[in-house]
């Protein structure tokens, strides 16, 4: 059980040095030496408690057969890491607070919401928001791609700003929340950005967030920034609904003679010229008219006993001329369907043909789409789910493989094109191969896709 006294610097120091020796032989002694000289209960206690049950849960999986041996191992570089930064954090507060009655600064959960890509002239809302606890910081928020958590260092009163930080103005930005707000448990503390991009490109947007605490009596502010790369793009083009219109082409069938007035049947189409229409010999028309037609060598035409007693009707020739123009309209769509349809045969003949002339070899003419090869991963490297589902179409070679596994944030634009790469553990190797590794994964190249993707890239050790 723990008694509390007066911990002196020299002591803290001790306990530090003590404490990163036993994280590099086991965890588990590790935790079990802090929790000796931690008073139970405080803040700081809380966080341990967090990182211990990051490990039992690794530990739990590896037994049920979930998870397999170099996934433990990451999960176990990871919380080393995070219980280092924890130890490097601690303060003499931490130990004295039971008896000073100061709540110190401790560690929080930040959660920030900025769109990777954002369309010129349309105005996207950010979202900050910091909190105590892990569990509260994303209620009644819908999580997309665009949120982060990641733990920062935390105090009763912050301040949070969304600062453009280009040479050139490229977002106009507006808010109407307090720049200084309090933190309380068990709740959220949230500012929201209203940000219009102004110019296509990729800019940079600075979250910077201000710890306000009491050293020795006086209060002073302590910064902590992130930059976010954001793609602005134009307005996406209008799509006109489909209409017909007049393309100004006349089509044709090799071996089918254009339409000629008459098989138009006298104007049934629009724009068709009037044309004599042409009746059937055999019908009472027709009769009629042989009747009344002028004999050889006379100009007087001959009539019927019953054509001379009765007037000639009209209205039933006109019905039979629409009839009659009907029928001819019908017969010209069945002859330009056939036309087409040997036309289509003959121009599928040809192509056969050729094929047949050229069959190991490309057909005059012929246009070949290119095919993009996908390109094998190099060795040591692994990726997310969310990144393997993308095949890789060009890559870069990467430097000297690592003494250790190292993880990468990478995320891919909907063209296939690497926009952002970020190690996740960039003290467990050194800055400058760090970066050479973040240069060579720039320029590789994936499938296009509908839209971002982000995932890990673990690089790992020979």
């Amino acid at each position: 059980m723990y008694i509390w006294r007066m911990t002196t610097e020299a002591q803290l120091a001790e306990w530090k040095r003590a404490w990163r020796h036993l994280l590099s032989e086991s965890l588990g002694r590790a935790f079990d030496a802090i929790e000796e000289r931690l008073p139970a209960g405080s803040e700081k206690a809380d966080e341990l408690l967090l990182l211990k049950a990051q490990l039992n849960e690794a530990n739990r999986a590896k037994v049920m057969g979930v998870k397999s041996s170099e996934d433990l191992q990451l999960d176990y570089n990871r919380i080393r890491l995070h219980l280092l930064e924890w130890i490097d954090g601690l303060e003499i507060t931490d130990f004295n607070a039971a008896a000073s009655g100061l709540k110190p600064k401790g560690r929080g959960v930040l959660l920030h919401k900025i769109p990777r890509q954002m369309e010129v002239g349309r105005e996207e809302v950010c979202v900050i928001r910091l909190a105590y606890d892990r569990a509260v910081i994303a209620d009644n928020l819908e999580l997309t791609e665009a949120v982060e958590v990641k733990e920062v260092t935390v105090s009763e009163v912050m301040e949070a700003e969304l600062i453009d930080a280009n040479s050139e103005p490229a977002f106009r930005i507006r808010t109407y929340h307090d720049e200084r707000q309090f933190l309380e448990v068990g709740a959220y503390t949230e500012w929201k950005f209203y940000v219009e991009p102004i110019r296509e490109g990729t800019f940079r947007l600075l979250l910077k967030l201000t710890v306000i605490e009491e050293v020795m009596g006086a209060r002073e502010r302590r910064n902590i920034t992130w930059e976010e790369q954001v793609q602005i793009v134009t307005e996406s083009d209008i799509t006109e609904p489909a209409t017909f219109r007049a393309a100004g082409v006349a089509l044709s069938a090799p071996g089918v003679p254009p339409l000629s007035p008459t098989m138009t049947g006298g104007g049934a189409f629009p724009g068709a010229p009037s044309a004599p229409r042409r009746t059937d010999p055999f019908s009472p028309a027709a009769k009629e008219e042989q009747t009344t037609r002028p004999s050889a060598g006379t100009g007087t035409p001959k009539r019927s006993t019953a054509q001379q007693q009765q007037q000639p009707q009209p209205a039933p020739a006109k019905a039979k001329g629409r009839s009659l123009a009907r029928r001819l309209s019908t017969a010209a769509s069945v002859v330009l369907i056939v036309g087409f349809g040997g036309l289509y045969l003959l121009s599928t003949g040809e192509k056969s043909a050729a094929e047949e002339q050229y069959p190991d070899e490309e057909v005059p003419g012929k246009v070949v789409e290119p095919i993009e090869v996908p390109v094998a991963l190099p060795s040591g490297v692994r990726w997310s789910a969310t990144l393997s589902n993308r095949k890789l179409i060009r890559s870069n070679a990467l430097p000297a493989r690592p003494a250790a596994p190292v993880v990468f944030e990478v995320c891919l634009a909907a063209s296939g094109e690497v926009v952002k790469v970020r190690p996740v553990q960039q003290s467990a190797a050194d800055r400058q191969w760090v970066a050479q590794v973040a240069r060579s994964l720039n320029s590789w190249a994936f499938e296009p896709a509908v839209g971002e993707t982000c995932g890990t890239f673990t690089y790992l050790p020979e």
